[in-house]
Parts: structure tokens; sequence; C-alpha cells
């Protein structure tokens, strides 16, 4: 099982949009995917709400609990669990990061969020956990954001994800009907630029198509 830590002390930089398009691409590709939500303010579980019985599993889940909730979901196959994290100084997401395989630190082209990066990247890196920034929001078509980000995340040593999600209102509209970019318009070019971060995720976690194989054979079984 591997597990995806998605922080940023900073809010209002996507990290439920990331969260729930990761999740819901790893589905798509037939692995067993548990996404814990740990921010009180529940957005995650709210959009699951909105969802209804569709996969992925969402659940709410305190500091407390994570230990217990992630070998419970370790005993029964789970492929893949990804932790949607709160902003701001907190325990839970060092919590999320200490029981990571991966950390996505999502950050808009801000100033604001530029200033609040260091923060989540010394957590990740005073843990010993891999992370990588994910340049979020981005205006369609602008390059300059792109090399002022890639600057920043480089002058922390943070690497940068090939794959940047720029701000389509698809993702607005997704959320609202309990979807993602992926479901609603697969054909658009935010769907691509999904489908491009998990391509990436798998390659970085290693992740082939052995779960799905093997969700077959119990199927089957």
């Amino acid at each position: 099982m591997k597990t995806i830590a998605i922080a940023m002390q900073k809010g209002g930089v996507g990290k439920s949009t990331l969260t729930r398009s990761i999740a819901v691409a790893a589905s798509k590709a037939g692995m067993n995917v548990l996404t814990l939500d740990m921010d009180a303010q529940q957005s995650t579980t709210q959009w699951a709400d909105r969802r209804g019985d569709q996969l992925p599993l969402v659940r709410f889940v305190t500091e407390i609990e994570l230990p217990k909730v992630l070998k419970q979901a370790a005993e029964a196959g789970c492929d893949l669990v990804i932790i949607d994290t709160p902003p701001a100084r907190s325990t839970e997401a060092p919590a999320a990061v200490e029981y990571a395989d991966l950390v996505l630190v999502p950050c808009t082209p801000d100033i604001e969020a530029y200033e609040q990066l260091p923060r989540t990247e010394r957590l990740a890196r005073t843990t010993g956990k891999p992370a990588a920034a994910v340049l979020t929001m981005a205006q369609p078509n602008s390059r300059s954001e792109e090399e002022i980000a890639r600057a920043i995340f480089a002058e922390l040593k943070l690497p940068m994800v090939p794959a940047i999600l720029h701000r389509f209102k698809v993702h607005r509209d997704a959320s609202r009907d309990g979807q993602t970019a992926q479901e609603l318009e697969p054909d658009s070019k935010a769907a691509q630029e999904i489908q491009a971060l998990w391509d990436w995720v798998c390659a970085e976690l290693q992740i082939g198509t052995s779960a799905l194989v093997h969700k077959k054979m119990r199927a089957k079984g």
C-alpha cells in the first residue's frame, strides 16, 4: 500500500482538488483507493456526499485515528491512500507526512503561497519524506508564472512535478456535482493535466498495473 499526503501551510491552494483528482484517477486505473480527509472543514468529505456511492471511498479521520485507519486499510488490501490535510499550523499535517511515501505540496503562483512554502518543505525534509511541488491554479498560456515557480522551487531544492494544473472552470463545475474534471469533461485540457499528474505519481511511486491484475484475480476467486 502506498500513501500520499497533500500538504501546504497556506489554504486555498487546491489541496482538496488535487486530492480528489488523484483519487479518482487512481480508482479509474483499477486501484483500491481510500481518501482520508483530516481537514476540520471536511470539504473532501462533503464532495463525497455529493458524489453518492461512487468510488473512491472517502473518510474523515482525526490525528488519533490515523494510525489505526491506515493499518486497517493495509489489512483490507487497499492499494493507495491519499490524505487531505488542513492548512495553517496544525498537528494533522505532520502526522500525515509521517506516514506518507510521498508528499505533494500544491502551490499557487502567488507571493502569499510562496512565503508559506518553506514551512511545508521543511516539514517534509525533517521527516525524511520525498516531496514535490505541484503548481496549481496557474493562468493558461502563462509561461512566466511557470518559470517563476520553477525558480522558487529550485531555490528550496523542492522538485517540481512536470504536470501543471491551470485555472480551469471545469474544476469548480465538477466539484459542485461531486465529480472531477476527468469525469465531467474527459477530453478537456484540465483532464489531460490530471492524467499527466497521475502518470507522474505512478512513476514516482513505482505503481504499475499489478494492482488492477490482483483486483481482477480476487474478483474471480
